[in-house]
């Protein structure tokens, strides 16, 4: 497994880069944002362990930038600081976890192996099928889907699964815990409120009106259903 570790602090970047040497992993760190995305578009890691306080670029900010990007890739926020707001601000963008400094490294790799087993059990369940519903051709492997108006367009994996979870349900409500159980797995305990941003995303993939949409629609209180022709 390849972590990334985007850190700015010399003393924290090497003690998070021996740390998880010594339990194996391979890991790779860089102490800016730019750097960060160089290494990136080159070859992707396994998850980025990023650090909040970045210069020019904090890690919220070069979090939403991976995701304009269609990067998806599990990330855990580290940070100082403790307080309720940023870690619900890190969790509401859609990061998979978040610790705080200072930690154990016991607390270090529980967390890394939880993330890594959520995300790699989550593409498991749905890897390398290929599913025909309501006039979409869903394309597991190929992270596409093909729209009734023939048109392509290219998923996240995680906007993958969603879609998939919902449209192998077609007409059937999903709720929200349970999209949260299928794709981020038991034990994410972030806010679930991240269903909605990853929805959101969808319906402006493959809606016509993402303010109205025909396909993903909302069941008010509960979750989502796959609306097909």
């Amino acid at each position: 497994m390849n972590i990334l570790i985007v850190e700015d602090e010399p003393y924290g970047n090497k003690m998070l880069t021996f740390m998880l040497s010594e339990e194996g992993y391979n890991v790779t760190s860089v102490d800016n944002p730019r750097g960060a995305l160089a290494l990136i578009e080159k070859s992707l890691p396994d998850l980025i362990l990023l650090d909040v306080g970045l210069p020019q670029m904090n890690g919220f900010d070069f979090y939403r930038r991976l995701r304009g990007n269609d990067y998806d890739i599990p990330v855990i926020f580290v940070t100082a600081s403790a307080e309720l707001e940023d870690r619900l601000q890190g969790l509401r963008l859609g990061a998979d976890d978040y610790i705080v400094k200072p930690f154990a490294l016991a607390e270090l790799v529980a967390r890394v192996q939880a993330v890594l087993r959520r995300y790699h059990k989550s593409n498991a369940q749905v890897g390398g099928q290929v599913l025909k519903v309501g006039g979409f051709d869903i394309n597991v492997a190929e992270l596409q889907a093909t729209l009734p108006d023939r048109r392509t367009v290219l998923l996240t994996p995680r906007e993958m699964r969603i879609l998939f979870t919902l449209a192998a349900r077609a007409g059937q409500v999903v709720r929200r815990e349970d999209l949260i159980d299928l794709i981020w797995g038991e034990e994410y305990d972030g806010d679930h409120n991240i269903v909605d941003v990853y929805v959101r995303r969808l319906r402006l993939k493959i809606e016509s009106d993402p303010a109205n949409p025909q396909y993903l629609q909302s069941a008010r209180g509960l979750g989502y259903r796959f609306v097909g022709k």
